[in-house]
């Protein structure tokens, strides 16, 4: 019997294991390696990859790293793709997810958000020559095509404000910039893109995009950080570092790498300037 006994334990040892290691939250695991892995998207110029290194660096970057750091923990930056921040926040692959929000309606049903660091609006962006998409309301029109990449605010957006027209799908691997590429080189439309991104684009390539409607913001996004849904405790914590950089003025001296008129990117506090 004792020997029975022995060999159950043995053969039900790795079960046991495995059940009492996906019992550890996020936030325990944090805790215990003292190191929060962070998602984030490939979204210059807010993260890029140096090809030649891996390093990750940008604006958005150093951003989350200065409100990660205030919890006392490191932070690894993990790279995912548009659309899998669900599935890797409740895989265990990332803890966070660094530079989320609701981008898309299909997402906020399996995800918790922080407190919000900033605001970004998007806009509706046309090939300079087209005079005829003056207006939001042009847009909505099954002559009209919309670049679009999957899993993104471009597409999810573009569906529920302009039901009528067409997308012109790209992949959730694609550089963002593509998208006004597709617009300049007349495979699409349109675009709906966040104007730092497409200012960007716009320095680099002039005479080719334009704003519509004279720039006017089509919706306005928060933006902070998601964890797996029910991960109080992480969510909590990551609130709470994100609203001290906030009230010392850190996240305004951050914004401040992106856009310190606050033009294209706006600021939680929007009277308050850091000194």
């Amino acid at each position: 019997m004792r020997l029975i006994t022995v060999l159950l334990l043995v053969l039900l040892s790795p079960s046991l294991a495995h059940a009492q290691e996906a019992k550890e939250s996020a936030y325990d695991r944090v805790m215990r390696t003292g190191v929060l892995r962070c998602g984030f998207i490939p979204w210059p110029p807010g993260f890029e990859v140096d090809p030649n290194t891996n390093e990750v660096r940008g604006p958005t970057k150093e951003l989350f790293q200065s409100i990660i750091t205030l919890t006392g923990w490191k932070v690894e930056f993990v790279q995912t793709a548009l659309g899998n921040n669900a599935l890797d926040l409740n895989n265990g692959r990332i803890d966070a997810m660094c530079a989320d929000g609701p981008w898309t309606i299909t997402s906020i049903k399996f995800v918790d958000y922080t407190t919000w660091v900033a605001y970004s609006p998007v806009m509706v962006y046309v090939r300079q020559d087209n005079e005829h998409l003056k207006d939001f309301a042009a847009l909505n029109d099954k002559g009209v095509t919309f670049a679009a990449i999957d899993g993104d605010v471009s597409m999810d957006l573009a569906r529920l404000r302009f039901p009528e027209a067409k997308q012109h799908a790209l992949i959730n691997l694609t550089d963002p910039a593509q998208m006004l590429t597709e617009v300049a080189t007349g495979k699409a439309d349109a675009v709906i893109l966040d104007p730092v991104t497409a200012e960007s684009y716009i320095k680099n390539n002039p005479d080719q995009i334009k704003a519509v409607a004279n720039g006017q913001a089509l919706a306005v996004y928060p933006i902070g950080m998601s964890v797996a849904r029910g991960e109080a405790a992480l969510q909590q914590t990551l609130s709470r570092a994100s609203e001290m950089a906030i009230n010392l003025g850190i996240v305004d001296k951050q914004l401040d790498l992106y856009d310190a008129s606050r033009r294209t990117i706006y600021s939680p506090l929007p009277a308050y300037k850091a000194p």
